[in-house]
């Protein structure tokens, strides 16, 4: 389980409002007294619930010793980690939010959206306000191909229902994930992150001991799937994720050449498992 807190704004010791850039500085809490009530509280939620993440969101009162709060954390939960949040230098991972990488990051890091523009529930956001799920899924694809985690924001509405076109995005991106699950999940990074294959689909990798994962975003443009700089090797089985069937390989000027044999399966991005290649 994890924790979050909003350290940064308790609107019971200041209530703002937030009207310019210059108020979300001003509205945070820096007193003594918040400071002692902000420690004590993330005291207890830590010692009652033990949480795996601890994830503070804003900032951390000065009054509230967070070097203390994450020592004790850690004393308590070995294990956990902690985001980056508590306006100090220490993190376990980094938390960017709407915001996506080049490279891939040595340090791990966790992308913070919601499905709409903002957090939590806006009925002024529709269709064209919420991510479209070939976008979502190309957006998970990319975070994880760069050492990433997504951590995806649903607002629900007054009642707790989550609105329809929210549903339909989740929906869209279970549904791909039950496939295509197995180049996400407990996957690192491969020495390099993305490419275009030579029929120009962008590609992107993962991997998961001795077997390489290529993701390509979209529908390939045509019946092969070139991948520049990744030469053949003899033994290595290529396969669809959620296709039962295998595929045809060959060598092209020194590249695999993946060979599809008629309609792929699924709808988004393509993950085909070559099994074994990094051995």
């Amino acid at each position: 389980m994890g924790l979050y807190y909003s350290g940064g704004y308790d609107w019971t010791f200041n209530t703002g409002p937030i009207q310019v850039n210059r108020d979300y500085d001003a509205v945070k809490p820096e007193s003594e007294a918040y400071g002692k009530y902000a420690f004590a509280q993330i005291h207890e939620l830590i010692d009652r619930y033990h949480p795996a993440v601890l994830w503070n969101d804003i900032d951390w009162p000065k009054t509230g010793n967070a070097l203390q709060v994450e020592a004790d954390y850690y004393n308590a939960i070995p294990d956990g980690v902690i985001d980056d949040r508590f306006g100090i230098k220490h993190s376990d991972f980094t938390s960017p939010e709407y915001e996506k990488k080049d490279q891939i990051s040595a340090k791990k890091w966790e992308e913070c959206r919601g499905l709409g523009r903002s957090f939590g529930y806006n009925r002024a956001e529709g269709e064209n306000e919420t991510i479209a799920p070939a976008d979502l899924i190309a957006l998970l694809v990319d975070i994880v191909s760069k050492n990433g985690n997504l951590l995806l924001d649903v607002g629900p509405e007054a009642d707790g229902t989550i609105p329809p076109v929210q549903m339909e995005r989740l929906k869209a991106l279970g549904a791909w994930l039950k496939q295509n699950g197995e180049a996400i999940y407990d996957t690192v990074p491969w020495t390099k992150a993305a490419g275009k294959s030579q029929e120009g689909d962008e590609i992107r990798y993962t991997r998961k001991g001795d077997d390489l994962f290529v993701t390509v975003l979209g529908k390939p443009k045509t019946s092969t799937i070139t991948i520049p700089d990744l030469p053949a090797k003899e033994g290595i089985l290529i396969s669809q994720l959620g296709d039962n069937g295998g595929l045809d390989a060959k060598v092209q000027s020194g590249d695999i050449q993946i060979v599809l044999r008629g309609p792929l399966k699924g709808d988004y991005a393509y993950s085909f498992k070559l099994a074994g290649y990094l051995r």
